[in-house]
């Protein structure tokens, strides 16, 4: 007696499908998100967040400046010539949407639709590196898992479709962190320690000119990961010389290069200032690291206390005077940067109105429940360097931000990166639950 096959369950048609396929729907999912977007902002459905161009003007105020700003240098490039546009001072991500401004800008005018090209590249980008970050970390399925939490997520996705610096610099600290992570995990032979080294140098650069005042935390990173390889090499007792030529090439640049070029701001803009460079001849001497530490979150506080949106800000009252300050202060800018809207802020009506503030809650209600598998998943691989330097990462950029930022509106904007890291960490226990609920429900018809 024959009997006929089951048909394939839903969940193994989706296995068959590779992350390139993945990635075309990834893609297509994008190109009608950002049209979605720009008819809500064209037939001013929302015009308290949205303008005619499709900029969100209430979540991202500064590409509306950037709109302005970007068709000026895309009008010199075409009419003055390469010279005139590179001689300008502007930034790097208003240099590179100038570019697809000329065209598609010229068929369908300035606006989001016209920096699609490039949004789309920088959106497939950061699902493409947190895919292989995950991957190198865990397996394909986590990677799978992650990628596709991080291409739905609400905020990150509007934020996607704007002209603004955020999805290119997420793009590039996640590539860098694939390449840190490459080095505590592997033993790459002397060419491939090169091409990664070198491929290093080039993303630091481009961070520098992208987003300079997150070097620090740049800095920081690298730091962690040079200790986390001393770990390393010396449980395995062994030297891992080309891992620490990769880690010593990138450093060099991250030192050398605020040394000769200036992180790109808009003209009249101050430029981003590294704490830790070599240090320039005509520095006062009486400057110590410390101090400029200070001074620097200082006034980076103090900047974003004026912020637009006073009803998101939270303890902009706080301010910083010396190191015991901010000392005494770190357990909360640790709460402030991982937590921050609070409950009490999720139901109250802010710039973007109340549904903007329920999404924000609603977002944090999720991440809430992403750090407890977060922390599930160090536990589990506690003994990894590589999981801890997501970790601390993580951990550091929510207390730099929480020490700084006092606005919630722009502390969700600069932490979605510090965010899909611990996305990547929780994807490997979401995988787990899944697998082992499959594995339960499998065993009793066997």
């Amino acid at each position: 007696m024959s009997t006929t096959p089951a048909p394939p369950t839903i969940r193994h048609r989706l296995s068959q499908v590779t992350p390139v396929q993945w990635l075309i729907v990834a893609g297509i999912f994008h190109l009608v998100f950002t049209l979605l977007i720009f008819l809500i902002g064209y037939f001013r459905l929302w015009p308290s967040v949205f303008d005619q161009y499709g900029i969100g003007i209430g979540f991202a105020l500064d590409g509306a400046v950037y709109r302005w700003w970007i068709p000026e240098i895309s009008d010199l490039l075409w009419y003055r010539g390469f010279s005139a546009w590179y001689a300008l001072q502007a930034p790097l991500h208003c240099r590179l949407y100038s570019l697809v401004f000329i065209f598609p800008g010229c068929l369908v005018g300035y606006n989001i639709l016209a920096a699609e090209p490039l949004n789309l590249i920088y959106y497939l980008a950061i699902l493409v590196f947190v895919y292989r970050l995950a991957k190198e970390l865990f397996d394909s399925c986590t990677g799978l898992i992650a990628a596709g939490i991080v291409g739905v997520w609400p905020s990150l996705l509007i934020h996607t479709t704007q002209l603004v610096r955020d999805s290119l610099s997420i793009a590039l600290m996640l590539a860098l962190t694939w390449i840190l992570v490459m080095v505590l995990q592997r033993k790459p032979s002397w060419r491939y320690g090169l091409k990664m080294g070198f491929a290093g140098v080039v993303i630091v650069i481009i961070f520098w000119l992208t987003r300079g005042n997150f070097w620090n935390i740049v800095i920081a990173e690298l730091l962690l990961t040079l200790f986390l390889l001393i770990i390393r090499i010396v449980r395995e007792r062994k030297l891992l010389a080309t891992n620490f030529l990769v880690v010593v090439l990138v450093f060099g640049a991250v030192l050398i290069v605020p040394t000769l070029v200036e992180s790109t701001t808009i003209a009249g803009t101050p430029p981003a200032i590294a704490v830790i460079t070599i240090p320039n001849r005509n520095d006062s001497k009486s400057k110590t690291l410390l101090s400029r530490l200070v001074a620097q979150i200082r006034s980076r506080r103090a900047g974003f206390s004026v912020y637009g949106a006073q009803a998101s800000n939270v303890d902009s009252n706080v301010k910083f005077y010396d190191a015991g300050d901010i000392a005494r202060y770190l357990p909360r800018a640790l709460a402030v940067g991982m937590f921050a809207p609070f409950p009490g802020m999720w139901f109250e009506s802010g710039k973007s109105g109340l549904a903007g503030r329920l999404l924000a809650g609603a977002e944090m209600l999720v991440m809430y429940l992403l750090y407890g598998l977060a922390l599930v998943c160090l536990w589990r691989e506690r003994k990894r360097p590589p999981v801890w330097l997501l970790t601390l990462v993580a951990v550091t950029g929510f207390l730099a931000l929480g020490l700084v930022v006092v606005n919630a509106g722009a502390l969700f904007r600069l932490r979605y990166v510090f965010w899909v890291l611990v996305i990547v960490l929780a994807s490997e226990t979401i995988k787990r639950v899944c697998v082992n609920t499959t594995s339960q429900s499998v065993l009793p018809n066997q």
